[in-house]
């Protein structure tokens, strides 16, 4: 078997995967029963992928982006956390404005 691409993606996406291999009668492994109630206990985004995209387009990488949607962070220090791949600093309005966006997300 040869990898011929790669990319993060985040637990919404996973979960709704494996769920539609579930509708389309696919036998799912013992694996992705585990891991599909994992995601449905622990995922807290719905929207994670328009959450991706639009932290994209306010310059973080798509590693960080993907972080934030299946963390969903709460608080300045959570996120500055989850910033360690970013190679820049930034101000403590932006990030505030960050969590914002997060919540508008994220909010169930």
């Amino acid at each position: 078997m040869k990898i011929v691409s790669s990319r993060n993606i985040t637990y919404a996406e996973i979960q709704k995967m494996i769920e539609e291999l579930a509708e389309r009668g696919v036998e799912l492994e013992s694996i992705e029963l585990r891991v599909l109630d994992y995601l449905r206990r622990f995922n807290k985004c719905r929207k994670a992928g328009e959450l991706v995209e639009e932290l994209g387009k306010r310059g973080f990488s798509e590693i960080t982006s993907v972080m934030i949607a299946n963390i969903v962070p709460k608080d300045l220090e959570t996120l500055k956390i989850l910033l360690n791949f970013e190679n820049k600093n930034y101000e403590e309005e932006f990030l505030n404005d960050v969590l914002k966006t997060i919540s508008e997300y994220c909010s169930e």
